[in-house]
């Protein structure tokens, strides 16, 4: 684990990203993924969706809170399928609700209303595959996006979707919270 400082500048909102840390430039933050699990623990979703594998860390951290809650499950996906597969059979091997799918976010149909959404994929692809899924959103429905700080383009991205407002967190790579507006308001 490194020191976030090795791959994000500090800004005014962040004045120091040494406080975080991280296996790689790509990697969710530890802290954020503690965060990530604490809204998972919190809000007791039942279907939790992730875009964006990685090495799945933050997937198992997911994972270990709904196996906490006692109930629920998380759909992770990851676009490469070596990356999808890794991370398969490493969360399998430790028993999590975890089900991790090779696949494109803008093309994955769930079979269930999703209650949480962890987006942390391509940059590119997070507002079209955030507004692919929107009719799949439960009522109560939670949404994150990592890498909103305000030197990321994701930021710009997310200001012009109409069904969301979301409150910016200061971490070193930026973390975004709301909830979706199911009948298209800014509410």
């Amino acid at each position: 684990m490194r020191s976030e400082a090795a791959f994000t500048r500090p800004r005014p909102d962040c004045p120091r990203p040494d406080w975080w840390h991280a296996p790689d430039a790509n990697a969710t933050e530890a802290e954020v993924t503690e965060l990530v699990a604490a809204m998972v623990r919190a809000l007791q979703p039942e279907f939790v969706l992730e875009t964006g594998t990685h090495t799945g860390t933050t997937a198992e951290a997911i994972g270990r809170a709904l196996a906490a809650n006692g109930h629920g499950c998380l759909v992770s996906l990851e676009l490469d399928p070596a990356k999808a597969s890794a991370a398969a059979e490493r969360l399998s091997a430790a028993g999590l609700p975890v089900t991790v799918v090779a696949a494109d976010s803008r093309s994955y149909v769930p079979d269930q209303p999703i209650d949480f959404a962890w987006f942390d994929s391509s940059i590119e692809a997070r507002v079209p595959e955030y507004e692919r899924l929107l009719p799949y959103f439960s009522p109560r429905a939670i949404v994150m996006f990592h890498d909103t700080g305000p030197h990321h383009d994701l930021r710009r991205r997310l200001v012009t979707v109409e069904s969301l407002t979301l409150v910016y967190l200061p971490t070193p790579r930026g973390v975004a919270i709301g909830q979706p507006r199911l009948d298209g308001s800014r509410g």
